[in-house]
């Protein structure tokens, strides 16, 4: 399957086993939105980033410990 940034509008796929980000998509909240389009349902998933070269990219690339601390502390 092949999808664009779609996929953060909410659209249910169904059994979408993994995502495939390609690039930074400019919040961290879209990040995570994009990501959770697979699992939707009791199953595991998996999300992969595939950065760019794009500034931010970069940055969570050496630090993903700062990405991953800010979706800890997002309020649901």
């Amino acid at each position: 399957m092949v999808a664009t940034n779609a996929l953060e509008l909410g659209i249910d796929i169904g059994d979408l086993d993994a995502t495939i980000l390609t690039g930074y998509p400019g919040s961290i909240a879209s990040t995570w939105q994009q990501a959770g389009r697979s699992g939707r349902g009791k199953q595991q998933s998996l999300s992969f980033f595939n950065r760019a070269d794009g500034p931010m990219d970069q940055y969570f690339m050496r630090h993903p410990d700062f990405f991953f601390h800010k979706i800890s502390r997002m309020r649901w």
